[in-house]
């Protein structure tokens, strides 16, 4: 083999070699590497609604489609079903709390300020109880919501907030939707006065 070609094949190996591990680098980046941060997912949602129909606006952490989420079944205090599609179409708070969560029960009248802020009557704040039945009941009788609250059946409640980001199972923990079911932000620990009125107005146009 002449000189010239051998030095050509070795830069062609070398350009190969290089070729590879380029296109499989991103095989081995964590979903949270990859994935959209939730205020780059809130930007592209807002400006762009094929990107959000395709879901491809959800936020770093989430492994659940739209139609998935919008399918999850749970019932309310009463015992009756409910879907997360029956929100749909608006903005949507899904915030995780317990009764035996200090910080959650703290953090319950600031949701209950923004679900009756005449501001933001386009959006919908929505309350998942990781608790039992019976606590979740004696909670409300005593502490009335006025936004809708499902309970937690089957673990579902809580393979739920796992799949929108939760991964520690810590309470509480709020997820946000657009109106068209995607999950924009996420959010753990307890949120702060005039905080989740300042994302909602983003997303109504209030």
């Amino acid at each position: 083999m002449k000189p010239n070609q051998s030095t050509f094949l070795v830069i062609m190996l070398a350009l190969a070699a290089a070729f590879g591990l380029s296109s499989t680098w991103w095989l081995h980046q964590t979903p949270t590497q990859l994935a959209l941060t939730a205020q780059q997912g809130l930007q592209a949602s807002q400006a762009s609604p094929q990107l959000k129909a395709a879901g491809n606006t959800q936020a770093a952490g989430v492994s659940i489609s739209t139609g998935a989420l919008m399918a999850i079944s749970l019932p309310g205090p009463d015992g009756k079903p409910h879907t997360l599609a029956e929100w749909q179409g608006r903005p949507l708070v899904i915030n995780f709390w317990a009764t035996w969560c200090d910080p959650c029960r703290a953090e319950l009248p600031l949701l209950n300020a923004a679900a009756q802020n005449p501001a933001l009557k386009g959006a919908t704040v929505l309350g998942i109880a990781l608790d039992e039945g019976k606590a979740v009941q004696a909670f409300l009788g005593s502490n009335p919501m006025a936004f809708p609250v499902l309970i937690d059946a089957n673990s579902v409640g809580e393979g739920l907030a796992g799949r929108l980001g939760d991964s520690t199972g810590a309470l509480p923990f709020t997820a946000i939707l657009d109106r068209s079911g995607v999950v924009v932000e996420t959010r753990l620990g307890p949120w702060k006065n005039g905080e989740l009125e300042a994302r909602l107005t983003q997303l109504t146009g209030s």
